[in-house]
């Protein structure tokens, strides 16, 4: 069973920046909004109840996908919405488009996360491999592994997931997303950020606020 939401609480509470403190501790008062921070409590409660380590039966993960793996799913956004039924009686009508399934946000937000990884260019089969191992206690079933494999091989270009941010929130959520997936320490992840930040619309007031909830300062 695929379960976006799972995955993208796994990734945050384990970390996947390549701090050794991990992602969790840098969420402080209010950071972790929306789907974030739900997928963080649904990933604890799970972790809680797990009795320990992954079982032994738990299969290692998936070689890259190959030319027959299935396809990961489409990057959500307005292209995705299913046009609605035709009204009685033929009469014209326009509905308001219905908003994107977590599921689809949750699969945003760890493409965001992955893509913001890759901003300088160094995701390696020994932080592929790191990565796995962080994520070993909320046990991955083989399609998680095979998407989140995907995805760590093939990132998602900035343009695509700034575009899939349709409202203001879950464009706030992508940019937090991303600041929580690296510790900043390059001039690459910098350049990244303030690109993404641009791309997403957001504000000078906005970044600040954003930037103080994780404990980092605007840096451009």
């Amino acid at each position: 069973m695929f379960n976006p939401e799972k995955l993208l609480g796994g990734l945050l509470r384990s970390g996947m920046g390549r701090s050794s403190s991990g992602l969790g501790s840098l969420v402080k008062g209010g950071a972790a909004l929306g789907l974030l921070g739900v997928a963080m409590e649904a990933v604890d409660h799970y972790m809680n109840k797990s009795s320990g380590p992954a079982a032994p039966g738990t299969p290692p993960p998936l070689p890259p996908p190959g030319p027959g793996a299935a396809a990961p799913p489409p990057l959500p956004g307005p292209a995705m919405a299913a046009p609605p039924p035709p009204p009685p009686g033929g009469m014209a009508a326009v509905a308001p488009p219905a908003p994107a399934p977590a599921a689809d946000n949750a699969v945003l937000l760890i493409r965001a996360m992955i893509a913001a990884a890759n901003a300088d260019g160094i995701i390696d089969a020994d932080e592929r491999g790191a990565i796995f191992d962080r994520l070993k206690r909320v046990q991955l079933s083989q399609e998680e592994q095979q998407f989140i494999m995907h995805e760590l091989l093939e990132p998602k270009p900035m343009g695509a997931i700034a575009a899939a941010a349709t409202t203001p929130d879950l464009a706030r959520q992508v940019y937090l997303a991303s600041i929580l997936a690296i510790t900043v320490d390059t001039d690459e992840e910098i350049e990244y950020l303030r690109k993404l930040a641009e791309q997403l619309g957001l504000d000078r007031e906005t970044l600040a606020s954003l930037h103080q909830q994780v404990g980092v300062e605007v840096f451009f």
